[in-house]
Parts: structure tokens; sequence; C-alpha cells
């Protein structure tokens, strides 16, 4: 995906002022409420016109105030996907899959068929049920599907997930990240929750009040105190892969294997994962702690040994990054501890939390 965006939009007291590059297949628009990701969402899709600049999506011009083009939604060849599902009610889900196809030359070309859709994304047992009858993340599942038949070249997605429950979006975002891996369309998610972006890419844009205030890989965006600021109060999210080894039902706990170390991990009991089976889990940066050396007198269970990265304080966060078997970890800390423990990068250090912080995310 080659995005050039450089606009800007007056919409009452509010100004868009936003410009960027992104090269990257999939990327993360990320800032409060109110600060212009909806509005930048409706720009790139053509369902706002903006005062000045130009869009360019792999060197097709879609606006450029200048040369005075711009070029309809419908003929962006963007995929939508919105925080309600925009189903037809009177239709049946298949029907709602289907007006996906309804520019034929497009899906013509198409690299993947109707029933490879229906297949990945899970709903052949939905496609002959009315609409009203779906639940919230089955309507959402079927928005996505639709969309996908479209066969875009981009995928726009704004906040798809807001507004259902836990349960719910751990249904969804896993299907996002296999949408992506599995048919390599770009994607730019827009979400005001950093740990669902980071689901999906760790390439983040940050906003603040219609402008960009940070953009590239969230390591890179955490060692900058002036990103940080952006970045202080969210969920951070680390990603760790592991195998299912064992379930211990008299335990109450679920036996993880990290694939690269062989080093083993406690969750809380999960039988409805196969022995052997390789899931993605997550755990938030606030809920690891740090020692400088094992205990094996406390309650948490998960005890890695690691070498500390980069450091970044501010007045209102800080975070350390540890390599460990689990891959990089970001551990929200107080900066009093980065004093009481001596903390400096290249030490060795332990990280340490419990199996209940661990949360199943997707299959891999």
């Amino acid at each position: 995906m080659k995005l050039d965006v450089d606009i800007f939009l007056k919409q009452g007291k509010f100004l868009l002022n936003t410009q960027f590059k992104c090269f990257e297949s999939a990327l993360g628009i990320f800032g409060p409420s109110g600060c212009g990701k909806s509005t930048l969402f409706r720009a790139i899709a053509g369902l706002v016109k903006p005062d000045g600049g130009h869009i360019i999506l792999d060197g097709k011009t879609l606006f450029n105030a200048d040369s005075r083009v711009f070029v309809p939604p419908h003929k962006r060849n963007i995929g939508l996907v919105f925080q309600d599902a925009r189903l037809f009610p009177h239709w049946s889900v298949e029907e709602n899959l289907r007006a996906g196809e309804c520019i034929k030359a497009r899906a013509a070309n198409r690299p993947y068929s109707f029933d490879d859709i229906v297949d990945l994304l899970n709903v052949s047992h939905l496609t002959g049920r009315r609409v009203a009858d779906l639940s919230g993340g089955e309507k959402q599942r079927i928005a996505i599907g639709r969309t996908l038949l479209s066969h875009p070249k981009l995928l726009l997605m704004d906040e798809p997930v807001t507004g259902l429950d836990v349960s719910l979006k751990m249904q969804i975002l896993p299907f996002l990240a296999k949408v992506h891996q599995t048919l390599k369309i770009p994607t730019v998610l827009i979400s005001h929750d950093l740990g669902e972006i980071l689901q999906l890419t760790d390439q983040l844009l940050l906003m603040r009040e219609g402008a960009v205030t940070g953009y590239g890989t969230l390591e890179r965006l955490s060692r900058n105190p002036e990103t940080m600021k952006e970045l202080s109060g969210a969920d951070l999210t680390n990603m760790i892969t592991a195998n299912i080894r064992e379930h211990r039902p008299e335990r109450g706990t679920t036996l993880l294997e990290l694939p690269a170390s062989g080093h083993l991990l406690v969750m809380e009991l999960s039988q409805k994962f196969r022995i052997g089976q390789m899931i993605t889990l997550g755990i938030a940066a606030n809920q690891i702690a740090l020692a400088l050396e094992p205990n094996d007198k406390i309650s948490m269970r998960n005890q890695l040994p690691g070498i500390v990265g980069d450091i970044v304080n501010n007045a209102e966060r800080c975070l350390c990054s540890v390599a460990t078997h689990a891959g990089s970890l970001f551990v929200e800390i107080t900066p009093g501890t980065v004093e009481d423990l001596n903390l400096y990068k290249g030490k060795n250090i332990w990280v340490m939390f419990k199996s209940r912080a661990l949360e199943q995310l997707s299959l891999s």
C-alpha cells in the first residue's frame, strides 16, 4: 500500500490538517475520541471533500484540490467497514454477502471465491438465516465478508468492534488479523483502543486535535517522550504465541509452550483448545512485574528471564521493553521502579505475571 495523504478540512470549529505517507500493508490510526480519526476515514473514502491538499493511493490520485480532481466513493475501490454493520434487514445473510459482488467487473478479477470468504469468516452455517436472527458479532462478520467480496484495493475500517462486548470483540478481532494475513489486502484500522490495533499491526499513526503527532512502529514511538504522551493511558497489549502443551483441570490451568525456546507458561484452564494447537495470547503492559531474580514463593507463576531494552520516562508514564523467550515485551512501571531496581539497557531482569493475565486472542 502506498497511501499519500496531505489534506485540510474545516468543519465548524474543527480543523483536520493531516499529512502522512504510508508504505506498510497495514496501518492503525489511533487517538482519543474527537481527534479527527473518523473525519480522516471519510475523506479517504470520498464521503467528504477536503478543502485543500491531495490523497493518492497506489499512484492513483483520488483527490487533488489544485487540479480539481475528486474521485467519487464508488470509483475508489475502497472497502468500508463501519462501527455498525449496515446490513439489509430484509435480505438473507447470503443476499447481503452477494451485495458485495454488485460490480461484476471487479468481482470477476477477484483471486478468491465466494466460498473462500464464507470459509475464511466461518459463516457457512449462517448463509440461509435472516439478518435479524444474527448476533452483533455475526452481523459484523457478514459486513466484513460483503466488503471483501467487492475485491477492494484498500480495506478501511472505522471502529469496527466499538460497542461490542468483550466476547464479541474476541470473535471479530482474530478474523480481521486472519483476513489481512490470508488475503494480503492493505488495511487501515481506525480505533481509540490501542489493544485492538495491535492485534492487526504495530504500525501506528497517532492523532490529536486533527493533526498527526507521530508515525511509526509502536517500539519506535515508545522511545520518544513526546509521542509517549499520546500513548499515555492506552491499553498496551503484548502479543505472545504459544502451543497448548497440557490441560491440568485439578490445578485449574492450561500449560503452554513457547515454540522458539520450549519455555513453559501457565494460563487459566481452557480445555476448548486441543493439545498442540497454536494460539495467540495478549498480556497488558501494566499486568507485568519486574524482579531482579526468580521467586517461587509468590502467586505469579509465569516468570521469564529477559534483558532490558529501551526505557522511556515522562511525567505520566514509564515504559520498559524487555527481550524475552516470548518476544519483546513492553512493561509499564513507575519512574521509582527504574531507580529502585537500577534498571538500564542491557541489564538482566525477570518478568513476572499471573496466569489470569494472559488473554486468548486468536488461533494462530
